[in-house]
């Protein structure tokens, strides 16, 4: 708890600073920029530069703090998705190559972006299954499984409730149920 109050006596607004929620302001934006800093090739300085003109009025020391508390934060953040990547790319290498490339590619498509961000990149599906899978098997099943993500998309989109399984099902034999959900699950995720 005392760490907690050095923080906020440190980031205690001064004279010239931009609103009252700046505080807010600069620990919320903290995080996006410690991640151009860890894996977008962003300086220290230009980090700190770039925090202050968010959030201008605080001492130098308290820029310092909060970026080092988030690269903290983005660090974690980074290693959990690591450790999510190798637990589904290991799943995947279990499944037939219709499901196994279905779970890397709607992981790529839910969460390709962070992953960039985060300085890991897209998983590359042709390197992780292509030891057993050929690159005509991988492509036609990444085609397929555009497919099934963009038919539970519209199913969702037309109308929130409904058979939406039952239809996929039908429409997408020799998928696992789970893959079907986590495409619902996405279509949902997309259109709330």
């Amino acid at each position: 708890m005392g760490n907690e109050n050095d923080r906020s006596e440190d980031t205690t607004r001064h004279d010239g600073a931009s609103a009252p929620n700046s505080v807010d302001q600069i620990r919320a934006s903290s995080n996006w920029h410690a991640c151009r800093h860890l894996y977008g090739g962003w300086t220290r300085e230009r980090t700190i530069e770039r925090m202050q003109s968010v959030a201008p009025g605080f001492p130098p020391e308290a820029y310092e703090r909060e970026l080092t508390r988030a690269m903290e934060w983005a660090e974690e953040h980074r290693q959990d998705g690591l450790r999510r990547r190798r637990s589904e790319i290991e799943e995947a290498k279990t499944l037939d190559v219709l499901n196994a490339v279905f779970v890397l590619y709607l992981l790529n498509t839910r969460y390709g972006h962070q992953y960039v961000q985060d300085g890991l990149g897209y998983i590359h599906i042709q390197h992780e299954l292509g030891s057993t899978f050929s690159s005509e098997e991988i492509e036609a099943a990444k085609q397929k499984a555009d497919e099934v993500i963009k038919s539970a998309s519209n199913l969702v989109g037309r109308s929130w409730d409904g058979p939406h399984m039952e239809q996929l099902q039908a429409g997408f034999p020799g998928y696992t149920n789970d893959n079907l959900s986590a495409a619902l699950g996405h279509a949902y995720f997309l259109n709330r």
